[in-house]
């Protein structure tokens, strides 16, 4: 009677779980992952907490992590304040300054995480920190950027003195509209321009929207005690505000910039002549 010979097991060994778990949070290369208990105080520390923050191990773990913030946001009992939202909530994020070893501050993004065993007790906190400096830099950056743009395409030019000019081209959006409000005002301050010519030539359609921003920013104006006329009004445009029910008649309105510009000069008593030429 044959009998089959019993198969040969090939054993893995399995890493425990806990070094699994060791062996991960040390590889993080972008995030310092603190283990606190309880109570608040560093109970594990990985090598890029140790970069991110200045502190060795030994010199943090069994320290209260309060020590990693600003003096002023230790005082309003911050850091309690976040643990006591985590502990009731489950986690707590935030974005702050947070302080290194050598007093320098960074920005950072901080998630904090209740840890709870299996019958509810909290047994501590996980801490992720990240440094999002850079991050914030380049978007005030792109911020800064725009708002410039925005300006360029809503430029406010004195055109003579007493005299502003504000050639729109494009769609007049909300964000546009407030920025040419504020530019607009802010240059009538500065150079007591009573008059401001608002030339919509360069606008390809006006929908009741828009119709309603230049309506808000000729109103700001007067409260100035300025005067806008709002020039380059095309057939079409003119059909378009009567269809939507716009009302201007208190509003001067000319055809174009050239017919604006006259309207502004005879307003002022201005009279322009031409040099004579010599021969």
């Amino acid at each position: 009677m044959k009998t089959d010979k019993p198969s040969r097991r090939t054993e893995q060994t399995e890493a425990p779980t806990d070094d699994l778990l060791r062996l991960m949070v040390e590889s993080v290369k972008d995030y310092a992952i603190i283990m606190l208990d309880p109570n608040g105080h560093v109970a594990s520390w990985n090598p890029t907490a140790q970069r991110l923050k200045g502190y060795r191990a030994e010199e943090i773990i069994g320290q209260h992590f309060s020590r990693f913030y600003p003096p002023e946001e230790v005082q309003r009992g911050k850091p309690e304040h976040e643990l006591r939202v985590a502990a009731a909530e489950g986690r707590f994020e935030d974005e702050g300054w947070r302080v290194r070893k050598d007093g320098s501050r960074f920005l950072a993004n901080v998630i904090v995480t209740a840890l709870r065993d299996q019958a509810g007790n909290l047994r501590g906190y996980g801490k992720i920190t990240r440094d999002i400096t850079e991050r914030k830099r380049a978007e005030e950056v792109i911020a800064k950027q725009a708002k410039e743009i925005l300006e360029m395409s809503t430029p406010v030019v004195q055109m003579w003195d007493g005299v502003l000019v504000v050639p729109l081209i494009g769609t007049l959006d909300t964000e546009r509209a407030q920025r040419l409000t504020e530019h607009l005002l802010q240059r009538i301050v500065d150079t007591r321009s009573p008059i401001a010519l608002l030339d919509i030539t360069g606008v390809p359609a006006i929908d009741t929207k828009s119709a309603q921003h230049l309506i808000e920013t000729i109103a700001s104006v007067r409260l100035l005690g300025g005067e806008v006329v709002l020039t380059g009004i095309r057939p079409v445009i003119a059909q378009t505000l009567v269809h939507l029910g716009i009302d201007l008649k208190t509003v001067n309105t000319r055809p174009s910039l050239a017919a604006g510009l006259r309207f502004a000069l005879d307003r002022l008593s201005l009279e322009v002549t031409a040099k004579n030429s010599q021969k």
